[in-house]
């Protein structure tokens, strides 16, 4: 399996040795008709419980962000990034401690990942199936996929000694008035999941609601269906002092990545 970057021959890695990560916000508004997303990181889905459906509890609680009370929950998790919920819908037919049975329910879910550094390849089986996936660009650079971590971490670092050269040269990345002690960088890295907008979710249904929120914790990695050609690999950054996640105040930041040029294929 590899990894493939679709790209312009200028901004190669081989050639270039630079790597560019850009941000979500700014693939909404990239210029770029072939790679534009403009809901990238946000998402509406129309959510249909089909029969009596079983819901744990702590599910329940983060999918309503405690607009309902369930007994004595003082407490309900929370996720990074906007959340909110419309319910269309809503019979509860019992439950426990643990679960909560509703019955042809229905309500509608939207998302929004916290604005964060990402970088896209695609995940194919052969170089030539990376050939069209972007028709405008007229190049592309080959990785194993097996090196996949390995570029998490490095590119991790590359960011990390960016945004503190970036605090002594005033090019800053994050806000300044921050103090960069305990700075680090926690890297995700996976495939792309393509899910459409309307879920239906049933006793019978292999895709559980315990499923779809594990899906939606982190909404820079769903894409609608409509992506699905591409077959993206996605790396995604979130930058961290102490306990606070930090913004970038950049749309992207550019990379020098001697190193990673040997690993391209």
């Amino acid at each position: 399996m590899l990894l493939a970057k679709n790209c312009f021959a200028k901004d190669n890695l081989k050639t270039r040795k630079t790597i560019k990560l850009g941000t979500l916000y700014e693939y909404r508004k990239i210029e770029s008709a072939q790679i534009v997303d403009n809901g990238e990181g946000k998402y509406s889905f129309l959510l249909k419980f089909d029969g009596i459906v079983e819901i744990e509890r702590h599910w329940f609680s983060l999918m309503f962000q405690g607009a309902i009370g369930l007994g004595n929950d003082e407490h309900y998790p929370r996720i990074p990034g906007a959340m909110s919920a419309a319910i269309h819908n809503l019979e509860t037919v019992g439950g426990n401690e643990q679960i909560i049975r509703v019955r042809n329910s229905s309500a509608s879910v939207h998302r929004e990942a916290l604005n964060g550094f990402i970088f896209c390849m695609s995940q194919v089986r052969k170089m030539k199936d990376a050939v069209g996936l972007f028709p405008d660009y007229d190049d592309c650079w080959y990785m194993t996929a097996a090196k996949a971590h390995n570029l998490g971490v490095e590119l991790s670092t590359l960011l990390r000694d960016r945004i503190f050269s970036g605090r002594e040269s005033g090019n800053h990345v994050v806000d300044p008035s921050i103090p960069l002690a305990n700075l680090s960088i926690h890297c995700r890295h996976e495939p792309v999941s393509y899910l459409g907008r309307e879920i239906h979710i049933s006793d019978t249904s292999v895709f559980t609601v315990g499923h779809f929120m594990q899906k939606i914790w982190d909404m820079s990695f769903v894409n609608p269906p409509s992506f699905l050609k591409e077959k993206e690999y996605r790396f995604s950054f979130t930058i961290v002092v102490g306990d606070k996640i930090l913004i970038p105040i950049v749309d992207n930041v550019i990379l020098s990545a001697e190193k990673l040029a040997d690993w391209v294929l």
